[in-house]
């Protein structure tokens, strides 16, 4: 049921055959989903992710909080990836809802207009895929996340190429928009210290619908790596007229390279590597719980990489409310700062300003499947340099 505003309420009863009801008070979770808008082909389909982990939750007993379990009460909005959106639902969110916590939106410019509402009524509030620093740079209390900053997303990947000693130049395609500038902002540091050398750097707008000129500078320069650090859209754009303009750097990166960049593309997605946090041959935290979640919900983790990241949120939301034994909003929040939670991408701690510690692992297209590449007690399998279109 796609109704803004309907309640998800998936009590014990029935869920698994289980005949025992929750009677205690429900801790109600508050989120938006980007279900229409620029941002649906990355998370369109999450308000499913949403509810199955709320069924798969409350078809174990609920949350064990305070000395009894209580169920959980989920509430999802389309936040239509606008800002102002986003706004008006997480207030409502904290006043008509009465949420104990809020999940925030996808994306780095919608949970920086959101997460006002968390500090306007002091409801914790936990970030999922928004590590843009100016989020966390504004002093607020209420405000985690579980990833780790923008400029730090991609150093496993710098980290491999300077293992590797192949790749020497990079340019740097990218889209005006809060995240891919972030992720371009560190990258660049990066790529010097790893020991290549940045050829240049092209910021087009969201929009863009051109990029013939940007190519033409490409091919002049002729550089080992052309990194995109772009939103799914933009990087689909630029890449098909990359690959229709014959272009073959030793490697495309775009750090957004999921399923529907994979299917928009065909064959010219192969070998692209790019940014992933989780892939099903990894063996960190509860795996098999997460994989039940995914049947469940039926999002693809090839089609929706960003899924792990939102399973590590609920992870992070079941330790701290069991930790903190309260929903008690000063109590719950102090405990997610506090605390180190084991999680499906490796441990999640957190600076005093709310930023987490995951981070992606750079992986590439290989057979019409995301690997995971480095580092090599991680790896799923081999990074390919260079591709082989060269």
């Amino acid at each position: 049921m796609k109704a803004m505003g309907a309640w998800f309420i998936m009590l014990l009863a029935g869920v698994m055959g289980v005949s025992t009801v929750i009677a205690a008070e429900p801790l109600r979770i508050g989120a938006t989903v980007s279900e229409t808008g620029h941002f649906a082909s990355e998370v369109g389909s999450f308000r499913a992710l949403l509810e199955a982990w709320a069924e798969t939750v409350n078809g174990e007993g609920g949350i064990r909080a305070g000395g009894e379990r209580r169920p959980l009460e989920i509430r999802v909005y389309d936040d239509r990836s606008d800002e102002a959106a986003a706004r008006r639902m997480y207030e409502r969110l904290a006043v008509v809802d009465r949420v104990h916590l809020m999940i925030g939106p996808y994306s780095s410019p919608l949970t920086f207009a959101a997460s006002t509402a968390a500090e306007n009524h002091g409801i914790p509030f936990l970030a999922v895929c928004a590590n843009s620093p100016r989020i966390y740079s504004r002093g607020n209390r209420w405000i985690a996340c579980v990833i780790d900053e923008a400029p730090r997303y991609t150093y496993r990947y710098w980290e491999m190429l300077e293992a590797e000693g192949k790749a020497g130049t990079v340019f740097f395609v990218v889209e005006d928009t809060m995240h891919p500038q972030g992720v371009y902002e560190g990258a660049k540091v990066l790529a010097e210290a790893a020991g290549l050398r940045v050829l240049g750097g092209r910021v087009a707008p969201r929009d863009c619908r051109d990029f013939s000129s940007v190519l033409g500078e490409i091919r002049a320069l002729d550089p080992d790596i052309v990194f995109v650090s772009a939103n799914i859209p933009f990087a689909v754009q630029f890449m098909s007229q990359a690959r229709e303009s014959h272009l073959h750097p030793r490697e495309f990166h775009a750090i957004h390279h999921s399923g529907v960049f994979r299917r928009s593309l065909g064959e010219g997605a192969e070998h692209v590597t790019g940014q992933s946090y989780w892939t099903p041959g990894m063996t960190l935290g509860r795996n098999e719980r997460f994989q039940e979640i995914l049947a469940r919900s039926g999002v693809d983790p090839e089609d929706y990489p960003w899924a792990p990241a939102y399973m590590m949120a609920f992870e992070v939301v079941e330790a701290a409310l069991t930790g903190a034994g309260t929903a008690a909003p000063g109590r719950l929040m102090q405990e997610i700062l506090s605390s180190e939670i084991e999680t499906i991408g490796g441990v999640v701690r957190f600076q005093p300003n709310g930023v987490g510690s995951i981070n992606t692992y750079p992986s590439q297209i290989r057979n019409a499947r995301h690997e995971i590449v480095w580092p090599p007690e991680k790896a799923t399998s081999t990074h390919l340099y260079p591709a082989p279109s060269r």
